[in-house]
């Protein structure tokens, strides 16, 4: 790239934004696994997201093996929930396969 060149590896409507007028927010994840069935659930948590409330979903992680909680913004759940979803739905997943994600943070 020239020193007066723009870069154009990012085109602006990739960008996440907030809707007009709306407030970026966090919402928070749960991926949860039947102890009986092994079957693997993931839904957002109908929850105002604040120091509290995260320090609460960590907690409740530590006492229960089997649920694991994520935070990220609105905008890039609504966007990319079905393939989220579909990673976090698999049977075994690492610190790594949450990283490769991107924009989304294991409590």
């Amino acid at each position: 790239m020239d020193a007066n060149e723009t870069c154009d590896c990012r085109k602006p409507e990739q960008e996440e934004r907030p809707a007009a007028g709306q407030p970026m927010k966090l919402v928070a994840i749960c991926r949860e696994v039947d102890r009986d069935t092994g079957r693997i659930a993931v839904y957002p948590l109908n929850v105002k997201i604040d120091g509290n409330v995260i320090t609460q979903l960590q907690f409740r992680a530590k006492l229960n093996p089997e649920l694991r909680y994520f935070t990220l913004t609105s905008g890039r759940w609504e966007r990319y929930s079905d393939a989220i979803t579909g990673i976090l739905k698999r049977r075994t997943v690492s610190r790594a396969d949450v990283d490769r994600i991107g924009g989304i943070v294991e409590l």
